[in-house]
């Protein structure tokens, strides 16, 4: 930590040049709730200082006492801040409100002011300036300071350096990944090989994965409901892990053990989120946010990266198409798709096109759905009643009675 330059050691002097410092810091906010926040902060010492024992709090209480003990160790023996607090709680608020470039200008003005950056000051610069995709220039900075950490020994924990990556992913050929994880493993740096993306085999590979996640993100062209979704979802500590448990069980569950054996095989050989994961998800989203559109577009799209679905993809699309009247046409040749490709629809499945059918109310679509249901027979499916009857439970009588004569009439003839 950096001495204070404060004209002497007395109490309310080292409080005044905190100030001076915090005003300093914040003069320059342009965002108007930023600057009504500072406005609050800055009206007297005790308010920061109110403010660094939350901080002080939530670090200790998030594992990382440390640091928290690094950067709020005081001036003196009397207690008062220090300048690298100060300097540090304004790049933290500039960071949660995503504004990488006022982030840089304070510490940059911290630099000049010879105030010595803490741990934690690097750690929340660097993500700060990772994640921003507005400005190529805040990759290399990002990259700079973390090198410049690993030189003066700190030992940052994983999230900027993945930050790092995935705007490497994003911006930059496989080359500049490699060439950065030479630099930084050449400074003690190893980086975290266990769990998704990183396995030096497969970096290309792991690489693609972390463009793919960054562009949902970033790109604006995507749905912004999509977006936000997956910037929650990417901030999750083992979202990854979660979603590949929950596809390999839905795999196994239906029967599909093939399925799930080479999905599981592909994730343990390679350490990386299988891109059929990563699209499927894609079109959950779409679906949980009722935009059925959207979710097929993100199918087709899927099958244009030369992305293969497999039969939990088909299931999620189905039924997400079955739901939507203007889709149904969709759905039923999504279906028939699954099974010309030798996977069998599940229960769930298979009754979501059937009770599209017999909402209807249409005598004209229940011979429609009676003609369907013997194609699927005709390619080697037979309906399971039973099945059946536990999925529509809760439906509306009329349209039970609509499925179930659809598929009962078909299996008499």
């Amino acid at each position: 930590m950096a001495d204070s330059n404060s004209p002497n050691s007395s109490v309310d002097d080292l409080k005044k040049h905190v100030m001076d410092v915090f005003k300093e810091a914040t003069k320059d906010c342009e965002d108007e709730s930023l600057k009504r926040i500072f406005g609050t902060i800055g009206r007297s010492y005790d308010s920061l200082n109110d403010l660094s024992i939350e901080l002080f709090n939530s670090m200790a209480d998030t594992g990382i006492i440390d640091r928290a003990r690094e950067m709020f160790k005081p001036v003196s023996d009397l207690g008062v801040l220090s300048p690298v607090a100060v300097f540090t709680i304004v790049i933290l608020m500039y960071a949660g409100s995503r504004k990488a470039n006022s982030a840089l200008k304070v510490y940059q003005h911290m630099i000049a002011t010879g105030v010595n950056p803490a741990c934690y000051t690097y750690v929340q610069l660097i993500c700060v300036l990772a994640t921003d995709f507005s400005n190529v220039k805040f990759l290399r900075y990002a990259k700079k300071y973390f090198l410049e950490m690993l030189d003066k020994g700190m030992k940052p924990n994983p999230t900027p350096f993945w930050n790092i990556m995935k705007a490497i992913a994003y911006r930059e050929p496989v080359e500049k990944a490699k060439e950065f994880l030479e630099q930084i493993k050449a400074k003690g740096f190893m980086p975290p090989d266990s769990g998704f993306h990183y396995k030096e085999a497969y970096l290309a590979e792991g690489m693609q994965t972390l463009k793919m996640y960054a562009n949902l993100v970033h790109n604006e062209t995507i749905d912004k409901d999509v977006r936000k979704y997956f910037y929650v979802l990417h901030a999750c500590p083992g979202h990854a892990e979660k979603l590949a448990s929950k596809m390999y069980s839905a795999l196994v569950d239906d029967g599909n053990v093939d399925e799930a054996t080479e999905f599981f095989n592909e994730v343990e050989e390679t350490g990386i989120e299988p891109m059929v994961l990563i699209h499927t998800v894609v079109i959950e989203a779409y679906l949980s946010f009722g935009k059925t559109k959207g979710a097929l577009e993100a199918y087709l799209a899927m099958l244009a990266a030369g992305v293969a679905p497999n039969s939990y993809t088909y299931t999620v699309l189905i039924k997400g198409l079955s739901a939507d009247p203007n889709f149904f046409g969709d759905a039923k040749k999504y279906l028939l798709e699954m099974m010309d490709k030798g996977k069998r629809p599940n229960a769930a499945t298979f009754t979501a096109v059937i009770e599209g059918f017999a909402k209807q109310e249409d005598k004209a679509a229940e011979e429609e759905g009676k003609e369907f249901v013997q194609v699927m027979m005709d390619k080697g499916f037979v309906p399971n009643a039973k099945a059946m009857m536990e999925v529509l439970k809760g439906r509306p009588t009329s349209v039970i009675r609509s499925a179930m004569s659809i598929v009962l009439s078909t299996l008499k003839q």
